[in-house]
């Protein structure tokens, strides 16, 4: 292997050629490279091009082999007897790592369409789509046009699509991504790989980064002060007498008001108080839960 290695750790591993067949997990060596996975025993070993994976699936294991499996990542590619899949293990923070290094060697650079905004509101924007290419980051993606960069936060994200929207081919696959700016304006953005193989594997990661964000927002635990603090906020713009709402002391506002901003659920900013994408995410979800 000439090219530079971006990965390497030990764990096991799980190949599955689909067909359901019985088996064990190997311990071994997991490598990446820029252009190729190694999967390596001490007496044998696979080779995964990258330019044949199609799917990755953080957690998802086949049925024969979730006795064996904690902490897994399931790749997905193209083989000369059909789709087949690695199961790999190992600890936590290794495996993150590594499928957030994955991502990046499988979607950076790619060739993409995007028309930034498409919508605003309701509103059908007269945006042209631009052609550019992906970069993908933690919690983020952008796309250098000729035009200037497209950037969408996943913290912004509020649902993610897909659709035949956007290209000269009617069938053009594409990922209709709704996000939410500052100021509380709903974008939609289309964005459409060049291959199909790239759109799966986008959507996979930003749904991926999507969940997590969410799973961390779930655990946030609030106080019904901070609660009704939430709603008011967005339900006025920031635009409320706290204290009266509060019904407290100013010394009382004040420590409910900084609970929730320590908790990176507000933001005071020139024009008052606003809700940060964390909470609007929660106000969102648990807008049941914060009104009762």
């Amino acid at each position: 292997m000439t090219e530079d290695i971006v990965a390497d750790f030990t764990g096991r591993f799980f190949l599955n050629s689909g067909d359901g067949a019985g088996g064990t997990p190997t311990n071994g060596r997991i490598i990446l490279t820029k252009r190729r996975l190694v999967l390596a025993t001490s007496d044998d070993k696979t080779t995964i091009p990258l330019s044949n994976v199609i799917d990755i699936n953080v957690g998802s294991v086949p049925n024969h082999v979730k006795q064996f499996f904690d902490d897994t990542v399931t790749v997905g590619y193209d083989s000369p007897t059909g789709v087949e899949s690695a199961v790999i293990e190992s600890e936590s923070e290794t495996l993150e790592t590594f499928v957030a290094i994955l991502f990046r060697c499988l979607l950076n650079g790619r060739s993409v369409a995007v028309k930034h905004p498409a919508r605003v509101g309701g509103r059908v924007k007269e945006t042209s789509a631009a052609t550019g290419t992906l970069q993908i980051k933690r919690r983020s993606i952008e796309i250098s046009t000729e035009t200037g960069p497209v950037s969408i936060d996943i913290e912004s994200v509020m649902n993610i699509d897909r659709a035949n929207k956007l290209g000269k081919r009617d069938d053009r696959i594409t990922l209709v991504v709704k996000s939410i700016d500052d100021a509380g304006l709903t974008k939609t953005s289309l964005i459409a790989p060049s291959k199909s193989q790239y759109v799966n594997l986008l959507a996979r990661f930003l749904r991926l980064e999507f969940d997590e964000l969410r799973e961390e927002v779930e655990d946030i635990e609030l106080t019904n002060p901070e609660k009704r603090v939430l709603v008011g906020i967005h339900a006025t713009g920031g635009d409320i007498d706290f204290t009266n709402m509060l019904d407290g002391d100013p010394a009382y506002v004040t420590n409910v008001l900084n609970s929730v901003k320590n908790k990176d659920l507000i933001v005071e900013n020139g024009s008052g108080i606003s809700l940060t994408p964390k909470g609007r995410i929660i106000v969102g979800q648990r807008i049941e839960d914060v009104n009762a």
